[in-house]
């Protein structure tokens, strides 16, 4: 193997492959990159995998001569991100010591390498649905759905996002839901009509970050979403000289009927502007230091006033200015974290919370939307109910 290769786009690729390979490997092989010259094309390969993601990238260069060899990922990424930037990096596979030579300007590296043919075969995989999404838009429904994602991995159909066809609006969408069955965070975008022979699948959580962190890259080319029963692949274009393909197990399991708490009637609304909300609640917040973190919020016509209270520091209260349509006053308590979560997904001037009973869920969506908007979003969460002490304090 003989070729030339810009630090940059080297770099990059690399930083792919070191996203998704573990620190610490129980077989040695994981920990390395299968990197494959072709002359003929003039282009360099390299692939990674941690047996359930797999990157795939591939770029233009010089190649002299073809050949593959599998490559510590760690260390090659760091000589080569300690590169001087832009600079050009050759790779050459040196005889005499059976390694691989990698120089540049007058810094040179002897690495050791392994046999290919010990790295873990990449099977094909037929992907029966394919269709492409602005990256924009992906990785905005990718944000906000994941602020619901369940925490903890021991469920994992929780624990990750799910993706599916949503044929019963006026025009086909895409739903991205999360849920950690305090919260569901449900995101929507049109979507091609082929993709409404798609199989419903749930995204596992570390795919989810790992395709946001690849999309920052790719500018305004569409991603080539692709999925099978088990699997989903995204081939994201940097420029006309290089790619990624990255592919992922999807996450076994049912995800939880969530419509039913999103198709409710709640006839209390309140309209608040977003900005002042937020700050209101992280002023109150600041107090309370219980696992549940509950803020009291309580409306009336005009105003909404909060208070946290917190045994050990003291307690807190603000007071905003709202509209509320009811007639009476009305309480009701939430885990601030959960709802500052929520409300930090909205960029309209205001919110509108659609409350029920103080045990209900409460949904809260975006007001003054544009109906030019490429996303909906929907979000409910449930009330936290405050056990009081025998003398009501």
């Amino acid at each position: 193997m003989k070729l030339s290769i810009n630090q940059k786009i080297l770099e990059k690729a690399l930083s792919h492959a070191n996203w998704i390979i573990e620190k610490k490997q129980t077989v040695p092989v994981l920990g390395y990159v299968l990197f494959r010259a072709y002359q003929e094309t003039g282009s360099l390969v390299i692939t990674a995998t941690n047996m359930d993601m797999t990157t795939i990238d591939t770029m233009q260069c010089s190649v002299d001569e073809s050949g593959s060899y599998c490559l510590p990922a760690i260390l090659l990424y760091e000589i080569v991100r300690k590169i001087k930037p832009g600079s050009d990096v050759h790779f050459e596979f040196t005889r005499e010591n059976n390694s691989i030579t990698v120089k540049s300007g007058k810094a040179s590296f002897s690495i050791h390498h392994i046999d290919c043919d010990k790295f873990p075969p990449i099977a094909s995989q037929e992907y029966p649905i394919s269709f492409s999404m602005n990256p924009k838009v992906l990785k905005k429904a990718i944000d906000i759905s994941k602020v619901a994602m369940l925490q903890d991995s021991s469920r994992f159909h929780l624990n990750g996002i799910h993706v599916h066809y949503d044929d019963d609006l006026p025009a086909g969408k895409l739903k991205f839901v999360a849920t950690d069955l305090f919260r569901i965070a449900c995101v929507s975008v049109i979507a091609p009509s082929v993709a409404q022979n798609m199989i419903p699948a749930i995204m596992s959580k570390r795919t989810a970050l790992e395709l946001i962190k690849l999309i920052d890259g790719v500018g305004d080319t569409d991603v080539l979403i692709s999925i099978s029963e088990n699997r989903v692949a995204f081939e994201l274009k940097f420029s006309d000289a290089a790619k990624t393909e990255f592919s992922s197990r999807l996450v076994s399991g049912t995800f939880p009927d969530y419509r039913c708490a999103l198709d409710v009637s709640n006839d209390k609304i309140l309209i608040v502007n977003t900005a002042d909300f937020i700050e209101a609640l992280e002023r109150v917040s600041t107090v309370v230091t219980s696992s549940t973190s509950a803020i009291k919020l309580t409306m009336n016509q005009d105003k909404l006033f909060l208070e946290g209270v917190s045994r050990e520091f003291g307690s807190a209260t603000d007071e905003i200015e709202a509209s509320f349509n009811g007639f009476e006053s009305f309480e009701i308590c939430f885990n601030s974290k959960f709802l500052l979560d929520i409300l930090r997904q909205i960029e309209t001037p205001r919110v509108k919370l659609l409350l029920a009973e103080s045990n209900s869920s409460t949904l809260i969506e975006p007001t003054d939307a544009s109906e030019k908007s490429d996303i909906d979003m929907i979000f409910a969460i449930m009330p936290i109910e405050i056990v009081k002490d025998a003398d009501g304090s």
